[in-house]
């Protein structure tokens, strides 16, 4: 009774954990890293195990204190826990995500009413880009958790007079230590976009005046404190010089990715097609609706990250992550606006539902059409396109919902549960069509002719039984996994010279081509062979490198 009591009262937490997990536990049988971080961060942690050593910040056996290490600590626990997978390296970033759609849900109930906050942790899950990330052993769907975990203990710390303010204030004040542990300056970013609600509101949150706040920002950044004391006793002052080097190189964009300021207005919609439109018509909703409280961080905090990472010279796909959730609220407000016109008896106001409804009918019919079309199109140059078939199959039955119930409804009095069902069927098409990306292996399985090569004949017995040197390794993709796949590494070496015979090693074939007479060639990946050396050679130094990333992180 007591269990039943508890679903009750939790139900819709439980179905928001239902509703993301479920697409979290889809996946195809075959899995492979991301390159360039998940190899990076999962061979970090890797190390981490092998050396017992969980201070180091390095690559090959070199110092790069470029990052913080607290991803890499939760993937080497869940390595040690369940073994070496890409599933095991996931798995923090999966339970992150659960743990921010649960905080979306609690965040939102304190909106102008309680079922924004459940419509907008759903329609975080079905946001393209969120999912994606969320099955990846990268930082920033960890980072977000955290900071969702403060903006939660401030909107809670409201509620209370006296009891349980200090408490909650310490929580909301240690998450920012947490966060700078989990991705340095990047938390610097959402502080400065909550400032308009600390300082605008203080009169009536007083926030600010939170003691434990300022005592929880002390002991959040005792972690951090605590590892880089013993960094800088084992190398001295280079583990600082490196992080801030980092920062230095990002806000100049060493990197020189994504360079035009534009990139965000494009590439946040692309990625979290339709909410982000969705976002944008709840921005002006909130915007125009009179005695709403705490607009400063409804429409400040989203408005003024977007900007910080906009005029910030490094722009990724992964950044703006740390914006969906309000994106997904902003959303639900637009679309709780959108059903009460659909329910409208009133001609005019459901004008716009109508239309909308016959908008993503046509859109539906057309992906139906291109996916079966794909699917069962005798044509060879189709054959390409078929695992997208899927894709198209998927989301177009998803969205056919929302406009079947629009015709149905023509003869019907307007009630409230086709309202409902109405509505869900806007979020139906991208579920549908994300747990068909999982299940396809189009998100998931991102390297699998490499993945493939390193588990079978005649690669999978030599990796199994013996060590694997790399000579000349270029700091690319595939160095990376064939880093984090190749189960016995030996050495960074600098040249074939290096090998003694019986030696195997990785040889990047453009860079140092090996004479057939002296090496025997095992199998290729790309451009990377592993070869046998045959003949006697003389060793030489081995200089390593670190991999650069395709996108800083």
């Amino acid at each position: 009774m007591l269990i039943f009591d508890w679903l009750l009262r939790y139900r819709i937490g439980a179905f928001l954990v239902l509703w993301a997990g479920v697409l979290l536990l889809l996946h195809s049988s075959q899995q492979s890293y991301l390159a360039h971080d998940e190899g990076y961060y999962a061979q970090q942690a890797r190390w981490i195990l092998e050396n017992n050593d969980w201070l180091t910040v390095g690559w090959w056996g070199d110092i790069y204190y470029d990052r913080t290490l607290a991803v890499q600590w939760l993937i080497a626990l869940s390595f040690k826990l369940f073994g070496f997978s890409e599933w095991a390296a996931r798995l923090p970033s999966m339970l992150a995500c659960l743990g921010a759609v649960l905080l979306t849900w609690r965040i939102g109930l304190h909106f102008s009413r309680k079922q924004i906050g459940g419509w907008g942790a759903a329609i975080l899950v079905v946001i393209p880009v969120w999912m994606q990330a969320s099955y990846l052993a990268v930082q920033d769907i960890v980072l977000v958790c955290i900071e969702l975990v403060g903006i939660w203990a401030l909107l809670e710390a409201e509620q209370r007079r006296f009891s349980g303010r200090f408490g909650l204030g310490l929580l909301a004040g240690i998450t920012v230590g947490l966060g700078f542990l989990v991705k340095t300056f990047m938390i610097v970013l959402p502080v400065v976009a909550l400032l308009p609600y600390l300082v605008l509101e203080q009169p009536r949150h007083r926030h600010l005046s939170n003691r434990g706040l300022y005592l929880g920002l002390l002991l959040g950044f005792l972690p951090t404190g605590v590892w880089l004391g013993l960094s800088i006793n084992r190398y001295g002052l280079l583990p600082v010089e490196q992080l801030f080097g980092k920062l230095l190189a990002l806000s100049e964009n060493v990197y020189q990715i994504y360079t035009t300021p534009l990139f965000y207005f494009w590439n946040i919609p692309a990625n979290s097609f339709p909410w982000a439109f969705f976002a944008i018509a709840g921005f002006l909703l909130t915007w125009r609706t009179p005695g709403l409280s705490r607009k400063s961080l409804w429409l400040g905090y989203p408005l003024l990250l977007f900007i910080l990472l906009t005029v910030f010279r490094t722009r990724t796909w992964y950044y703006p992550l740390q914006i969906h959730p309000f994106m997904a609220l902003l959303a639900a407000f637009a679309l709780n606006s959108l059903t009460q016109r659909y329910l409208s008896d009133r001609p005019y106001r459901r004008r716009l539902a109508t239309l909308l409804s016959w908008l993503v009918g046509i859109v539906a019919i057309l992906l139906l059409s291109a996916g079966l079309t794909a699917l069962l199109a005798p044509l060879p140059e189709l054959v390409p396109l078929r695992t997208y078939g899927w894709i198209g199959l998927a989301a177009g039955l998803g969205w056919l919902v929302p406009f079947g119930v629009m015709l149905r409804d023509r003869s019907q009095p307007w009630i409230s549960s086709q309202g409902e069902l109405w509505r869900l069927g806007w979020l139906l098409g991208p579920w549908l069509a994300i747990a068909a990306l999982f299940l396809t292996g189009l998100w998931g399985n991102y390297a699998p002719d490499i993945k493939t090569a390193v588990e079978s004949p005649p690669l999978q017995p030599v990796l199994a039984q013996q060590t694997v040197h790399f000579v000349r390794p270029d700091a690319n993709a595939e160095w990376v996994l064939l880093t984090a796949y190749t189960p016995n590494l030996g050495e960074n070496l600098d040249d074939l010279s290096a090998l003694t015979p019986g030696d195997y090693a990785w040889v990047q074939i453009d860079q140092a081509p090996p004479e057939p007479a002296q090496y025997l060639v095992i199998g290729q990946i790309r451009d990377w062979q592993l070869v046998q050396a045959q003949d006697s050679v003389d060793p030489v130094p081995a200089p390593s490198q670190p991999p650069v990333n395709e996108a800083p992180s």
